[in-house]
């Protein structure tokens, strides 16, 4: 296997990490690619990175974020989906989830401001933690993908687009979910460009 940026940027959908890669990421290489787990190296805009593939669920991504430690990973994004149950945050608003790195966090505001899109610092919590009345925004992964990277002393930050409201009835398809993911699949990539 080849070397592995220190910059990582991790999805739990192959799908969705074989668009990152075909999209926005240059000279790409694979790295390995084994099951559901995979991982792309090439540069954006000069900067080297990587894209890895873990599979769905937190076990999966847990298990990858472990492996890409082992391999030099020291910066890693993760970028997935969540579920609003406020009217504040509809479907394809930006998530920065809180409580991961605030070096990552502050690059992400930056890119964000630089790109003209529009993101969201707030608290995300487990899926099964809250009752939907309660107005929260959820996923399955970040809680755990926090606590790991602080473990292992890895920067990590959850950049998550919401992908269903439960308030509005608004939900995106699966195309959507899967492949595109704009403008947040860019923000991703110009997050590392942040010097």
């Amino acid at each position: 296997m080849g070397k592995l940026p220190e910059c990582v940027i991790i999805t739990d959908d192959q799908q969705r990490a074989r668009t990152l890669v075909a999209h926005h990421l240059e000279y790409s290489t694979t790295l390995t690619d084994s099951g559901d787990f995979s991982i792309s190296t090439g540069s954006y805009k000069g900067k080297p990175l990587a894209v890895a593939s873990t599979g769905l669920g937190r076990k999966k991504v847990i298990a990858g974020l472990s492996e890409l430690k082992k391999l030099g990973a020291k910066e890693v994004v993760y970028i997935s989906t969540c579920l609003s149950t406020t009217k504040q945050h509809d479907i394809q608003t930006m998530i920065l989830a809180a409580g991961g790195s605030k070096k990552l966090a502050d690059k992400a505001n930056a890119a964000a401001a630089r790109c003209g899109v529009k993101t969201y610092n707030t608290t995300v919590h487990y899926l099964g933690d809250t009752r939907p009345d309660e107005g929260s925004i959820t996923d399955e992964v970040t809680e755990a993908f926090y606590k790991l990277a602080a473990k292992e002393k890895i920067e990590a930050l959850s950049l998550l687009t919401v992908s269903e409201n439960t308030i509005t009835g608004m939900k995106m398809d699966l195309y959507e979910i899967r492949s595109r993911l704009y403008p947040a699949s860019r923000l991703v990539f110009e997050i590392f460009t942040q010097d």
